[in-house]
């Protein structure tokens, strides 16, 4: 090899080496880190390098933390909601692309960061008036709820089940399964045995010895965030699909009290029954969402007559689901996160003056409402 062509080569990789150790070499090492980096976070590769511009504008000295840090993530999709909205882009499928990208890794940050945050790891972690399912394998399933944690054991209220009578049952010694739902974090179940009490006997309680071997049987898949935001319902027919179609008259009056991209909890007038078809339609800033979906769970309050219901919607389409999403994750720009303080601030002075924005008097019952035959009927009537 003579001399010029060594040259040839060991001038290149000199000069490389030399760029590297100046500034600009640093950033761009520090801009291939942040490219590897959010290809492996599942993104791509025109969406990091507008992800990088947008960052910059927002000030975020190490682009990587968008990443890994929820407050870098937030900035910098504010920026672009901003953005957005300032050049009329926000409709378009690209921003919308990007917007749903973004949400869905930052509901997987969350997730993450909650599973470490608050998940259990004994059974005396379990908090007071925890509703509990215990599953007696070859009888059925009952339920419970815990009334306090001592020492050595769980203090259940006694087993209740609609068909079954519970008092029929020798508990103690029993093997049984314990399933229940921990609010905003996740389902568990755990395995134990009813123990014996001198102290609770002849009361109508189960004891069931502690244990650290809990298993998470169901994880959230979504982030929830509280919220009051009047609605319409409309009740759907058991063979509807549940579409986002717009209903052009008005529903029922009813009150969303927390939101999420694949439901909503929702207080209505008279008693609701679960796996009913409904349609919820309400304006969140600017965008009309149409939520469509099914009953999963109700808790009436015979006192009021109201119904809070836990509705399952079906897949949004990406421009609700991202209005959704940025409402869930207060990404909103600067200036509207203030206009929305305003109105949280008023209606916090109506409940100091006794004025609750969460009584609805005129709330009409879902039973009082015209319906077809084919509607199952209520429990109620």
């Amino acid at each position: 090899m003579t001399p010029l062509l060594i040259a040839l080569l060991v001038l290149p990789i000199l000069a490389l080496i030399a760029l590297l150790m100046t500034e600009r070499g640093l950033d761009i090492k520090r801009y291939a880190h942040f490219f590897i980096t959010g290809l492996d976070s599942g993104f791509r590769p025109r969406q990091i390098a507008f992800l990088g511009r947008i960052g910059k504008t927002a000030g975020i000295e190490d682009l990587t933390t968008l990443f890994w840090s929820v407050s870098a993530l937030d900035r910098c999709t504010a920026e672009i909601v901003r953005r957005a909205r300032q050049t009329g882009t926000d409709y378009e499928p690209g921003t919308q692309a990007l917007l749903s990208s973004l949400y869905a890794y930052r509901t997987k940050i969350e997730l993450e960061q909650s599973k470490k945050r608050r998940g259990l790891g004994s059974t005396r972690d379990i908090d007071v008036n925890q509703k509990v399912r215990i599953l007696l394998r070859g009888v059925g399933v009952f339920s419970s709820r815990v009334l306090r944690s001592t020492a050595r054991y769980l203090v259940l209220d006694y087993p209740s089940h609609p068909t079954i009578p519970a008092t029929s049952i020798e508990w103690v010694g029993k093997q049984i399964n314990v399933y229940f739902w921990r609010h905003d974090d996740a389902g568990y179940v755990f395995d134990t045995v009813i123990v014996p009490d001198p102290v609770s006997e002849g009361k109508a309680v189960i004891n069931v010895a502690h244990t650290t071997a809990l298993v998470r049987s169901q994880k959230r898949k979504s982030v929830r965030a509280k919220c009051s935001i009047y609605a319409q319902l409309y009740l759907l027919m058991p063979d509807d699909p549940l579409e986002n179609a717009l209903e052009p008259e008005p529903g029922m009056k009813c009150l969303i009290e927390d939101i999420s991209e694949d439901g909503a909890m929702v207080t209505i007038g008279g008693r609701a029954v679960k796996d009913m078809k409904i349609k919820l339609q309400f304006m969140l800033r600017d965008v009309l969402i149409v939520m469509a979906g099914v009953i999963r769970a109700v808790e009436y309050n015979k006192t009021t007559n109201q119904s809070r219901i836990h509705v399952e919607c079906g897949e949004l389409n990406p421009r609700m689901k991202n209005s959704v999403l940025t409402f869930v994750y207060n990404v909103l720009p600067e200036e509207e996160k203030e206009e929305l303080d305003a109105i949280r601030l008023t209606e916090e002075d109506g409940i100091a003056d006794g004025e609750s924005p969460r009584t609805i008097p005129d709330l009409p019952a879902i039973d009082e409402v015209k319906q077809g035959p084919e509607l199952p009927d209520f429990a109620n009537k």
